[in-house]
């Protein structure tokens, strides 16, 4: 075992925690399965007076799942902790569900961190999860970043995470149960051979004996982070050499990309695609470099990669992803463009064919018509009111994030 539970758990959490204020709230995510149930039960005992709440995601993919919040439900009320039943009613449509069922999972805990006022919210995954997801990133050929190990520590939809248990096996989390006559919910679908993961469990017999064990796995995967905290630092540097940012699209320099080594080149293009696209994980790099291969227009991950000279590489939004979005005033629209100096009666919405025919001066712009069409606009019903990318109406009438490198 990694470290000796149970009171190494107990004095980790409370070192993880000691600068926290006395009034801060702390959630905690609570599936019912071993690693939650065992980082409840330590927070709880780490820290008796802290103000702690609890929360369930039933994605409704599972007939248990409703049993499981309950006995989650009945525990949390044995301990004394507040606890929610969050529903998830409809997952996006598309492939790999395990994927569209965790970020499902995180935008609703992410809104109840948010009503709850909590200052983190706690995940229980372990030293054995970062070693499963090693294995899983492996076999799909994955680079630095995918092998990296876990955050322990982040900020994401406007939420601080923490993973206060990655220094502790489910071997010792299970220890730790035991030892407190607690039992927890079994989840079959971990030992469903459909999944990778649960290919991964079966297969660590095997591996362990080979030297292959959860824990040397883990420091690989921490290792692997400290080459992606080289990697990144290193990266920022070359962004003023080979990219510029044009309002909301990326335009990267072709020769200059080109004599960069390949990982450099990947890791900043996409980096573009994510801030465009807002998805939190890069392309498959299969497709990425098939589409930086392409000599013609490409798409992928919600963009539009267009060769726009010999030396210009264009990165737009994918009109088809954000046709028909409307964002009100005061909202954000695709996530990362908003309004200022705005009435009530304002709109953003992509320009679109029919609002890009009422920007008489576009061809000017010197951008093609495929980057404007996915372009933000601002509306008051039928009437356009602005499209600084086709050079109509005021220019400061829109707000883009920045990207991340800046």
């Amino acid at each position: 075992m990694s470290l000796e539970p149970p009171q190494d758990i107990l004095s980790h959490l409370a070192d993880v925690f000691a600068q926290l204020p006395k009034d801060a709230v702390i959630g905690v995510a609570v599936s019912g399965g071993s690693d939650s149930v065992a980082l409840l039960l330590a927070l709880r005992a780490a820290m008796p007076q802290a103000h702690l709440c609890a929360a369930t995601v039933d994605h409704g993919l599972r007939a248990e799942a409703k049993e499981e919040a309950l006995w989650v439900n009945a525990l949390c009320d044995k301990l004394g902790v507040a606890h929610t039943t969050l529903t998830v009613s409809d997952l996006p449509k598309g492939p790999n569900l395990q994927a569209r069922a965790r970020c499902a999972r995180y935008e609703a805990l992410a809104a109840w961190g948010r009503d709850m006022a909590c200052s983190y919210i706690c995940l229980g995954h372990s030293q054995t999860d970062v070693a499963e997801n090693f294995l899983i990133r492996l076999a799909r050929g994955s680079g630095a970043d995918g092998l990296s190990e876990m955050r322990g520590r982040w900020t994401d939809r406007d939420m601080d995470w923490q993973r206060p248990l990655l220094a502790f096996s489910r071997e010792d989390l299970q220890g730790f149960l035991h030892a407190q006559g607690q039992g927890w919910c079994n989840d079959p679908s971990n030992e469903d051979p459909a999944f990778m993961r649960a290919r991964m469990r079966q297969a660590a017999p095997e591996l362990e004996a080979l030297g292959l064990t959860g824990h040397r796995l883990a420091a690989t995967a921490t290792r692997m982070r400290y080459v992606q905290e080289a990697l990144e630092f290193s990266t920022r540097g070359l962004w003023p050499q080979v990219a510029q940012i044009d309002v909301t699209d990326v335009l990267f320099d072709r020769v200059a990309l080109s004599r960069l080594p390949r990982e450099y080149i990947e890791r900043m293009v996409s980096a573009a695609l994510n801030w465009i696209s807002g998805q939190p994980y890069r392309p498959r790099n299969s497709a990425l470099l098939r589409a930086l291969a392409a000599k013609k227009t490409a798409t992928l991950h919600g963009c539009v990669l267009i060769p726009q000279s010999k030396t210009v590489l264009r990165i737009s939004r994918e009109f088809s992803v954000v046709e028909g979005q409307v964002a009100q005033a005061g909202a954000p629209w695709d996530g990362r463009i908003s309004m200022v100096n705005f009435k009530k009666s304002y709109e953003i919405q992509a320009l679109g064919p029919y609002g890009l025919g009422q920007c008489p001066g576009w061809r000017d712009s010197g951008r093609p018509r495929l980057a404007l069409l996915a372009s933000p606009s601002v509306w008051q019903g039928q009437r356009l009111l602005a499209a600084p990318m086709a050079q109509f109406g005021p220019k400061d009438m829109l707000k883009v994030v920045s990207p991340p490198w800046e």
